[in-house]
């Protein structure tokens, strides 16, 4: 999952990150585009791997940095952006298969 790096402290603060993870933010619209990954349905739970949703409706998520070069070089990561692994497992475990039903994503 691609995002914006987290860079405010206060937030930082919040989570015990090992060091072959981070987190980064997205909006919560982006997760409509896991139907293109065979994933349907919305987003019903905000539980890890987001583990926090911002003011602004922004959710953090955590997962294992990207640090595969190949793979990073098929991206188009600008310098304030960074890449997370997030196992279809853990996303299916959010979603609700009812896209009538009160989502948030």
């Amino acid at each position: 999952m691609q995002g914006w790096k987290v860079t405010d402290a206060e937030v930082l603060a919040k989570f015990d990150i090992p060091d072959d993870e981070t987190i980064v933010e997205v909006p919560a619209s982006l997760f409509r585009h896991l139907a293109k990954d065979g994933l349907s349905g919305v987003v019903t739970t905000w539980a890890p791997p987001i583990v926090h949703v911002t003011p602004e409706g922004t959710c953090i998520v955590q997962g294992k940095r990207v640090a595969d070069a190949a793979t990073l070089g098929q991206m188009n990561l600008s310098g304030h952006e960074d890449c997370v692994v997030v196992s279809k497992e853990a996303m299916l475990a959010l979603l609700e298969e009812n896209d009538g039903g009160p989502g948030h994503g």
